[in-house]
């Protein structure tokens, strides 16, 4: 049996993360992973948000391309708009926008790296921090002495003492199922991802996709839609679902868009090659359940903080580790592990984080993303609606004026279909969150004008061409 002051279950970022923390508080610390090394489960590659850089700009300044040579920063994203027949009918190229507030995200929307490479580089600034690091080693169970957790004992039957227990094993949570926390996961908050890797040679990878760092595929059809991200020497694609969503296998549905005829041609550009075929699980939730008990607390993926529109979960697997870690380290100081004690992390990630501020419109996000990418019937609107306002404008079929009045009768078209799921997602949304200003919104004297806005511009297209008049 071996004594510490913290146990950390997991060593992804955010069991990294808080080993290293913990190691600077002068705590003695050991975290566990079950892969050979860090990185090496199969989820491959992520993008690394700006926050970070903010958030640990001396920690993040030494990630360098000689320590994580996949590393790849991307301005621009690209949307491809593919419609029922497989064919994409607009793409949109987004950088970042004015209203962005900092460096470096005026410079980068992501910062792309395979997590063979960013796993172990955390790692390693926690064991240099003098945490403790065991790899090849299955935690099964938790210690517990009257209802409080006080360790755990790996697969061989070793016991590691502790008085706090950081669970930041995943998913699949060993800590929260035995913590009494979470028995499993509703089957709409947890999505099954497949997904694709694809080697690509550095030099086409940058000569043909410059400075894109990813792209989001809009499918109608009943496609999922799907994701790219393009790291230094190759590209993921995949898609996610809700478990009880899939009707059929869910390759198939990757499969689809990978032999879309746009995506087979980026292939062919890239000189790309299939490297592996990957899977994971991943939260996905509207709210986090509760995320402590007597002696253990949860961060990351375990604790179900990916965010919950798109799911990404690296910054908020290291928030919740460093917010974590602090709260340890004051109930070690007045050697009180209780649950009361350790509820002050909840209440700090739901208070004083970006975690908080993001789940605070949880509901409104999580159920905006379900109602479009994720609903067939809602993307057979969405893509011809949004392709069509786009993009029909650049058509010289007509004279630009009898272009726009065509437009926006088919615009108009979709309406019907597009009304209830914009007033019943969209509407709450904004709701939440301009909820701050909503005095300034509901002033009587722009409120008329914002409701009847839409419909008087609708009531203004005629349905007959008028005759044009003939010059004297």
């Amino acid at each position: 049996m071996k004594e510490y002051d913290i146990v950390i279950v997991g060593g992804g970022p955010g069991g990294s993360m808080a080993a290293k923390v913990a190691a600077e508080k002068g705590l003695k610390t050991i975290f566990f992973e079950r892969g050979r090394k860090p990185g090496e489960k199969n989820s491959s590659g992520c993008g690394l948000g700006p926050r970070m850089w903010r958030s640990w700009p001396d920690m993040m300044k030494n990630l360098t391309e000689d320590k994580c040579p996949s590393l790849r920063a991307g301005r621009f994203a690209r949307n491809y708009l593919v419609d029922k027949k497989g064919e994409v009918s607009a793409m949109i190229l987004a950088r970042p926008t004015e209203s962005v507030t900092y460096e470096p995200a005026k410079s980068f929307i992501t910062m792309n790296c395979y997590r063979s490479e960013f796993d172990p580089w955390m790692a390693d600034l926690a064991t240099n921090a003098g945490a403790e690091l065991k790899c090849s080693l299955l935690i099964k169970g938790l210690i517990k002495e009257n209802g409080t957790v006080k360790g755990v004992v790996d697969e061989k039957g070793e016991k590691y003492m502790a008085p706090i227990v950081i669970g930041a094993d995943g998913a699949v949570s060993m800590v929260a199922k035995q913590s009494g926390l979470r028995d499993k996961w509703y089957h709409d908050h947890i999505t099954l991802v497949p997904q694709y890797d694809f080697y690509a040679p550095r030099e086409k990878i940058d000569l043909i996709m410059h400075e894109e760092a990813l792209a989001v595929w809009w499918m109608a059809g009943g496609i999922p839609s799907a994701y790219q991200v393009f790291f230094g020497d190759g590209f993921h694609v995949g898609l996610g679902n809700w478990m009880q969503s899939w009707e059929k296998n869910p390759l198939y549905y990757l499969n689809y868009v990978v032999n879309l005829k746009h995506f087979q041609r980026l292939i062919k550009m890239l000189g790309a090659k299939p490297r592996e075929v990957q899977a994971h699980l991943l939260p996905w939730m509207p709210y986090p359940e509760k995320t402590y008990a007597n002696g253990v607390m949860l961060i990351g993926d375990a604790a179900g903080f990916p965010c919950p529109l798109e799911a990404e979960g690296i910054f908020p697997a290291m928030e919740s580790a460093e917010i974590a870690v602090e709260v340890a380290a004051e109930a070690i100081a007045e050697g009180d592990y209780s649950e009361n004690k350790l509820k002050e992390y909840e209440r700090r990630w739901q208070e004083e984080s970006s975690i908080g501020t993001e789940f605070d419109a949880g509901p409104q996000l999580w159920s905006v993303w379900k109602a479009l990418p994720f609903n067939a019937k809602n993307m057979d609107w969405f893509i011809p609606m949004v392709s069509e306002a786009l993009t029909g404008i650049f058509d010289w079929s007509e004279p630009h004026k009898v272009r726009i009045r065509q437009i926006v009768a088919h615009v108009k078209k979709y309406l019907p279909q597009a009304m209830p799921t914009l007033m019943s997602e969209f509407v709450p949304l904004f709701t939440k969150a301009l909820e701050d200003d909503m005095g300034k919104l509901m002033d009587p004297s722009i409120m008329p004008t914002l409701i009847n806005l839409l419909p008087k511009l609708m009531s203004l297209m005629p349905d007959k061409k008028k005759k044009r008049r003939r010059r004297k």
